[in-house]
């Protein structure tokens, strides 16, 4: 089939194969309500189809959290439709994103395109028919394409600068040019003169600077090609920030795949009129509404901005170390002849961790140029890191101790909750997101937060066991980090027996567990963790491996309902391997022999047969208790997994289960349950002692952490599958080793640990662990992190404006927490925190910040950014406080969209071959 003549697209006949109203499968556009995002979304589609067929390049500049991904997929579907051959190449920054598109791309199929056509959507499982391909390298992506292996293509736009081998860096930008010319040519010769059909750029800001001199500048410039040999005959460019730091920008990336008309109308403007012309020919830009209680919101009626001071009062030795600080940095900079400015990034902290080990290198390498690439804002040393670790260590041969930094403990304050049980705060409540621009204070801020949970997590051990908090005992094991032989000590002289020592039966390597080691991690949550090196077994981890132990009884504790919402067991198997019973896999057996699917419980079961052992009366699961007391519309969405989608309901249950044992509080709750219920019971007979323990925790299941955990995982784990991971919602056989490895409530993302970040982005949009994720920029662009948080800070300051957007953007998104909040309550607040120590240099550079970020706002939102360079400005910030964003009344602001779509009705051509107006439809071309 020849390609396509484009012609134009109204919204109508978008919405004839497209829905974007996920809860209205009826929903149709109307061109009286195109206040909903599903109708400008739909709209979106159409002026980008539009854009395309005058111009030949599209730019979506929708602001962050609009489902750009979504729009840009629908103008693929639709090119899939009227030519089911076309290839599409997604370039987008990483391969975690490469990721996000595949994801993104099967939901968009199965949830939001209208009928089962054989071109797009399969009318076998409706999934997607056009294959997908993920290449990371771009010769991977030559051969693939030669090969005829895939329609949709996933690429990096970091394999740009990883075309050159180290020794060829001598000219890297002028060999990694010809290495690019020659993949343009072999992909234009396996595709043909037109090259893809469609290109898609996402975070298309990466491709701002157009003569840098880069390897990624070079290369991308001669793989899109030049006019007239163009990879992509259809060019869609997607950022939220385009005109990032400068007024160029917006031009610069279109360059890349566009003449600039030199000579023409644009050559006599300049500045911001030559951008807003470019905007005006080439761009889709919108304002993001959220709909909740009431209407529709704006992020002006819910972003609250929130300074966070930090003093020295009562700490006059931190105070005077600041002091001389600031006197011997000021002094410093005055000998710096090359640079006597001060720069954005001063007094982040002082790290008290040593030397950053080696950056992490993934197995092939690859990720390497990716990590590197992503934290170009990041830094290892700043030009005052040498004094901070001068004036340390003095002070710390002087007192003793490292010096004390406020700044830290009002953050710490802001991220730790006084206590795990207050019931006036939402699970989500506790989830905070940190930014931070010096790469060692991933790591301090992190032993800071594990340090402060790990005082609530042992008091409710010590308070199990009966032992007051001020107990001296207590206080010696808090002054050895709560150590494991501490710990130990602290309990060994009192009653713990139990109806017999199963420790013996149930012990092994705990193989679940995938987190190192350390002092960043959760000291109380190691107790719970097999260390062999620290001593093996403790009282927490043979407690832990009954309830994850087939051979223990009590793994029936955690198991779901035998009908997965109430109902007990009758069974388990007397023996396995000739000596011990089996329980777990009993009661897996019968929830699977009434599914009715053979090839599945064949799957699961393997060659077992009906269990083999009675129990004299029905043994019940933690379920029974938990699930009469959930909420009426999540006790009616488990009742429909359990009645019509059993492999849902047993993910969910094996999602849940791994997030009470490792990723969560419920352990430390669970443990100590336990303990309470063991003191002073001589029983020994297991299953009247798992009886007993049952009825015991009844009492005690209102208000407790397990069942706020269960309700708040039932209710996004539709949404954590749909969105966060790869696997579908029904993957009955999911293991979720992932949350396996998340023990501790706060974990750090940066270049060094860059092969545990989708594991970190898992934890963080599920209600488990990690409560607090300390990140640089890695985590700053193109990740959902908005499922469970509403709460951000800036530790360390953002490079610009629009990186400051972007990582704001990573919760304010559609559909997720904030979202929600809004539905329920209108009021709420996305909570954008700066902390900053007080008359120092740290305040001065948070008030430049903010005032300087205050006078562009408006520019950014319009795309005319005028230059941000990282230089503090002390003019204008006396009141510096009042340029913080504040929620204000929905009456009270007019949102207008920058460039928004248009369907006049001379705008739209009838230029459609036959075969296109047949297939899209015939639904009159309507002005609105």
């Amino acid at each position: 089939m020849s390609s396509p003549t484009w012609g134009g697209l109204d919204p109508q006949r978008v919405s004839h194969w497209i829905n974007f109203e996920r809860n209205d499968t009826a929903w149709h556009y109307a061109p009286d309500n195109r206040e909903s995002m599903a109708a400008k979304q739909t709209e979106g589609v159409a002026y980008l189809w539009n854009l395309l067929a005058a111009n030949g390049v599209a730019l979506l500049a929708d602001e962050v959290g609009m489902g750009k991904t979504f729009q840009a997929l629908g103008v693929a579907a639709l090119l899939w439709k009227v030519k089911p051959d076309a290839r599409v190449l997604v370039m987008a920054p990483g391969r975690d994103i490469c990721r996000h598109w595949r994801r993104e791309f099967e939901t968009f199929v199965r949830e939001h395109y209208r009928e089962a056509d054989h071109s797009v959507k399969s009318s076998v499982d409706g999934g997607p028919v056009p294959s997908v391909q993920e290449c990371y390298r771009l010769d991977n992506l030559v051969n693939a394409v030669e090969r005829g292996l895939g329609h949709l293509y996933l690429t990096t736009i970091h394999s740009l600068s990883g075309l050159v081998e180290k020794k060829d860096k001598s000219d890297g930008a002028g060999a990694a040019k010809v290495a690019a010319g020659i993949i343009h040519q072999r992909l234009k010769s396996a595709l043909g003169e037109s090259g893809f059909d469609l290109i898609i750029v996402d975070e298309a800001h990466y491709l701002r600077n157009l003569n840098g001199g880069s390897q990624r500048v070079s290369a991308a410039r001669a793989l899109f090609g030049a006019e007239g040999s163009r990879l992509g005959a259809k060019n869609l460019l997607l950022t939220a920030t385009p005109s990032h730091s400068r007024l160029i920008d917006v031009q610069s990336i279109l360059s890349y795949f566009t003449e600039i008309d030199p000579e023409g109308e644009l050559a006599v403007l300049s500045g911001s009129a030559r951008t807003k012309a470019l905007l005006e020919k080439f761009a889709l830009r919108r304002l993001r509404l959220m709909e909740g209680a009431g209407g529709l919101y704006s992020k002006r009626h819910y972003r609250h901005e929130k300074a966070i001071p930090a003093g020295f009062e009562g700490r006059p030795n931190a105070e005077m170390f600041f002091a001389l600080y600031q006197k011997r940095l000021v002094a410093d900079l005055r000998k710096q002849k090359e640079n006597k400015s001060l720069m954005y990034g001063y007094l982040e902290g002082f790290e008290s961790m040593g030397h950053l080990p080696a950056l992490a290198q993934s197995s092939d390498g690859d990720e390497v140029t990716e990590i590197v690439d992503k934290a170009a804002e990041d830094f290892s040393t700043a030009s005052d890191t040498e004094l901070l670790r001068e004036l340390t260590g003095d002070y710390r041969k002087q007192f003793g101790t490292f010096p004390d930094h406020p700044k830290y403990g009002a953050l710490i304050d802001q991220c730790v909750p006084e206590g795990l049980y207050g019931q006036d705060k939402m699970l989500h409540d506790h989830k905070h997101l940190i930014f931070v621009r010096r790469i060692p204070s991933v790591r301090e801020l992190t032993q800071r937060v594990n340090e402060r949970y790990d005082e609530l997590l042992a008091g409710i051990i010590v308070q199990a066991w009966g032992i007051p908090l001020n107990d001296p005992r207590v206080d010696v094991w808090r002054k050895t980090g709560w150590s494991r032989a501490s710990y130990d000590q602290l309990i060994s002289g009192l009653d713990h027996a139990f109806v017999m020592d199963e420790a013996a039966e149930v012990v092994g390597d705990d193989e679940d567990s995938e987190e190192d080691s350390g002092q960043l991690a959760s000291r109380i949550a190691e107790l719970f963790v097999v260390k062999r090196e620290l001593g093996g077994q403790t009282d927490c981890v043979n407690s832990r491996l009954r309830f994850s132990k087939s051979e223990s009884v009590f793994s029936l504790f955690l198991e779901p309902a035998s009908d997965y919402q109430e109902a007990g067991y009758g069974g388990y198997y007397t023996q396995i391997d000739a000596k011990r019973a089996d329980y777990a896999n009993a009661a897996k057996f019968a929830r699977f022999q009434y599914w009715g699917n053979q090839a599945q419980l064949k799957l699961a079961i393997g060659d077992r047969v009906q269990p083999d052992g009675k129990f004299d009366q029905p043994m019940f699961s933690v379920w029974s208790l938990l699930v009469p007391r959930l909420p009426d519309l999540l006790r009616q969405k488990l009742r429909r997994w359990a009645e019509s989608d059993k492999a849902v309901a047993e993910n969910f249950g094996n999602y849940l289960k791994a997030g009470f044992l490792h990723a969560s509080p419920v352990i430390v709750e669970l443990y100590g349950w336990f303990v309470e219920f063991r003191r002073g019971r001589r029983d020994r007979n297991v299953h009247s002692s798992y009886r007993g323990f049952y009825q015991w925790v009844s009492g005690r299941i209102e208000g407790s952490l397990m069942l706020r955990y269960f309700i708040a995982a039932l209710e996004t784990f539709d949404q954590l599958c749909g969105k966060i991971i790869d696997h579908g919602l029904n993957r009955w056989d999911q293991e979720w080793r992932s949350l396996k490895g998340l023990t501790s409530p706060g974990l750090y993302a940066s270049g060094e640990n860059s092969n545990s970040r989708q594991r970190l982005i898992l934890g963080f949009n599920s209600p488990f662990y990690p409560n607090v994720l300390v990140s640089t920029s890695v985590l700053q662009e193109g990740v959902n992190l908005h499922m469970q948080c509403h709460q951000i800070h800036h530790y360390g300051l953002a490079g610009s404006p629009g990186d400051n957007e972007q990582r704001v953007g990573r919760l304010d998104r559609l559909f997720g927490c904030v979202n929600q909040r809004l539905k329920h309550a209108g009021n709420t607040d996305l909570s954008i925190h700066y902390p900053f120590l007080q008359g120092s240099v740290d305040e001065d550079q948070v008030a430049s910040f903010i005032a300087r970020k205050h006078q562009v706002e408006k520019q950014m939102d319009a795309c005319v950014q005028a230059n941000f360079d990282k230089q503090m400005r002390l003019d204008n910030t006396q009141e510096w406080k009042e340029f913080l964003q504040k929620p204000v009344g929905r009456g009270q602001t007019l949102i207008n969209d920058p460039y928004g779509a248009s369907f006049a009705q001379d705008a739209l051509s009838k230029n459609y071959e036959p075969y296109f107006e047949s297939i899209l439809g015939v639904l009159p071309l309507t002005e609105n």
